[in-house]
């Protein structure tokens, strides 16, 4: 039940309307035929169709932006991730492109804002409503602040609310912002009283009146900046991110190792999962920065393919593939002695289960994640193997440094880990160092040493005292390893790790 702005209150529409749109659409066709391809902000403009009233609001909402040049910048800055994908979205739909624009409105393009109403995401997106519109929200995922399906979502809302109000594209984001039943009751209640069913004709409180002003205001400073002494940031007219799939759960710091790819940077691009790994049934995939997508591929294709027992990891193995398990309390059980027991820490556990005390009660299920250890196997990587050592970057470590302590090649090094380079360190860091048998056997023959096995001894806290991986442990007992050890077995040690 659409009535438009109201003719009674607007002035002839500016810059919008069938002509408009065909003028835009001719330009594009004129600027592609000459070989100059648009840029991302140009794109918007030519794709911007809602009418632009004579309403004072509109002013007033550009002066507070023009006041507050930080709110904008701020905006773009974390908009430049999301923004290509959103407009190649709207663009695919045929909608309005100012819609591309509505998550500064609604966020500042913070995928993890969250409103006095509890609203979340860039989309701000309400419990209910997002449950409307298939965006799952469990105790691993919130898809209300994943930018893919929030932006699906959003976009299916804003259709759907388009179509309701017969293609009035200011009563549908009135409605998106105070719900199509609070602006259905008020466009009837104007028609019962013979009065206008417009946007402007409604006596909308505070919040609702000023939000499509707002829309518009952005919508007229991309349409002349200079005009208004504003410079817009160079954002690529290009993917930012691209998606990757992943074999089963995988915590979010594995791609921390990419070199230039911030655990910032992780967190914004995956919002989405908010324990810190994809969940246990899915979806298993992560975004990554385009730029990065090949070593980010490298880093996963590295990444373990068979479990090693979670009482048989070590500390300096990364644990980053993730299986889950699940665990009923029983009486007397404790988050001490199940962290114990599983051999993770009572952090990871506390964050699986969303637990905010360490009280547990009787019958209570808790997910046990049950991490990976490190991959014997080379994979496809070429000169990667033989016995693999995992060294951490101390201060002061230089690649030449790490190749001779081990007596292997520095490029054997680099080739094996993906963004190390010369003079790329960081302190903290793990390097894997493959060596083959035979230079091992030689540099390691003056350092072997026979353990004799205690009470309350395991292989775990055998490698812990020596310094060595469970791998290196492995490598020199074989089998006697994979058996109960008993106080005075015999088992054969390395010094120094």
């Amino acid at each position: 039940t659409g009535g438009g702005w109201s003719a009674k209150q607007s002035e002839p529409v500016i810059g919008s309307g069938a002509s408009s749109q065909a003028a835009r659409a001719a330009a594009r066709r004129a600027a592609l035929d000459q070989g100059f391809e648009l840029d991302l902000w140009e794109r918007l403009r030519n794709g911007f169709a809602m009418q632009m009233p004579n309403d004072p609001q509109i002013q007033t909402e550009l002066r507070w932006y023009l006041d507050h040049p930080l709110f904008l910048e701020n905006a773009w800055g974390r908009g430049s991730r999301y923004l290509y994908y959103i407009l190649n979205e709207v663009e695919r739909r045929g909608l309005p492109t100012e819609l591309a624009l509505l998550p500064v409105v609604e966020s500042a393009f913070q995928t993890n804002a969250v409103s006095r109403s509890n609203a979340v995401g860039l989309w701000q997106f309400l419990a209910e409503t997002g449950k409307d519109y298939g965006l799952h929200q469990t105790t691993w995922v919130d898809q209300r602040r994943d930018v893919i399906d929030s932006t699906r979502a959003a976009l299916d809302y804003l259709t759907t609310l388009s179509q309701q109000f017969n293609g009035d594209w200011a009563l549908a984001l009135a409605a998106y912002n105070g719900g199509p039943g609070y602006i259905s009751r008020m466009c009837e209640t104007n028609r019962s009283n013979g009065r206008g069913t417009g946007f402007l004709d409604l006596p909308l409180r505070g919040e609702t009146r000023c939000y499509v002003p707002k829309l518009l205001a952005l919508r007229k400073l991309l349409e002349n900046p200079e005009a208004y002494g504003i410079s817009l940031p160079d954002i690529p007219n290009a993917p930012y991110f691209t998606a990757l799939d992943v074999d089963g759960a995988i915590r979010l710091d594995t791609l921390a190792v990419v070199q230039d790819l911030s655990p910032e940077e992780i967190r914004s691009l995956n919002a989405g999962f908010h324990r810190g790994t994809t969940p246990p049934g899915g979806p298993h995939r992560l975004l990554i920065p385009a730029s990065l997508a090949d070593e980010a591929r490298r880093q996963l294709a590295s990444l373990p393919r068979i479990a090693v027992p979670a009482e048989m990891t070590v500390s300096d193995i990364p644990q980053r593939r993730v299986q889950w398990r699940r665990h009923q309390v029983r009486p007397g059980e404790t988050l001490t002695g199940l962290a114990q027991r599983y051999r993770v820490s009572i952090s990871d556990l506390r964050q699986a289960n969303g637990l905010h005390t360490g009280m547990l009660k009787q019958g209570q299920d808790l997910m046990i994640p049950i991490a990976y250890a490190a991959d014997t196997k080379p994979g496809p990587r070429r000169g990667c193997d033989g016995e693999r050592i995992v060294h951490r970057v101390a201060a002061g470590d230089t690649l030449w440094g790490i190749s001779r302590r081990y007596q292997v090649d520095p490029k054997q090094i680099s080739a094996c880990n993906p963004g190390v380079a010369a003079g790329a360190l960081a302190v903290g860091q793990q390097v894997h160092v493959f060596r083959p048998a035979e230079a091992t056997a030689v540099a390691d023959a003056t350092r072997l040493r026979t353990y004799t096995v205690r009470a309350g001894d395991n292989a775990w806290r055998i490698a812990q005292n020596f310094g060595v991986s469970l791998e290196q442990l492995q490598l020199w007992n074989g089998a006697r390893l994979t058996q109960t050890l008993k106080p005075g077995d015999r088992l054969t040690v390395r010094d120094g790790g």
